[in-house]
């Protein structure tokens, strides 16, 4: 069987890392048919798009998206923020953030096999916040925290779903 994978390379080290990572996964023997997109800081500076439509059209017909990093100095904070991560996030609807940790074993402890998993689009994801008192010596950020019912509720799903495959069956919420 052979994946459909878009590749973001991105910024600074992120076509690096993308090309090892897709050496590792075709030496494990999986079929890829990948189509690279030129997105992050480098495009918006040279043409000011930050995530066209007509990609991201694009982009919902591969089995995945494979991103390395994404934005530089040059461009504003969260210009590829918005714009390229969390709009892929919201339009495809990414709402699972799964961060895989392994350590083997050492003298402390028989080794580590642990999934971390984070909502993706609500929380601080959701955009509330803001400043008070802007460019004063008052100034004051504020960040609050939306989360849904639904939100919440199929991310823990999600998560209650991967402890019951896995050996230890054990979930911390």
């Amino acid at each position: 069987m052979t994946h459909r994978v878009g590749i973001i390379g991105g910024d600074g080290i992120g076509p690096e890392v993308t090309e090892v990572a897709l050496a590792v996964i075709e030496a494990a023997g999986v079929s890829l048919d990948t189509t690279d997109y030129d997105l992050g800081g480098r495009r918006y500076l040279s043409t000011g798009e930050v995530l066209p439509d007509e990609v991201l059209e694009e982009i919902r017909g591969f089995d995945a998206v494979l991103l390395g990093a994404v934005g530089t100095p040059d461009v504003p904070p969260g210009v590829i923020e918005r714009g390229l991560l969390l709009r892929l996030r919201f339009e495809l609807d990414l709402y699972v953030n799964l961060r895989p940790f392994l350590a083997g074993p050492s003298i402390l402890n028989n080794g580590v096999d642990m999934l971390v998993v984070r909502e993706n689009t609500e929380g601080t994801y959701a955009g509330e916040g803001g400043f008070l008192r802007k460019g004063t010596p008052n100034e004051v950020a504020t960040q609050g925290s939306v989360n849904t019912r639904m939100g919440v509720e199929r991310c823990v799903r999600y998560a209650f779903g991967l402890a019951n495959d896995r050996p230890a069956k054990r979930l911390t919420l």
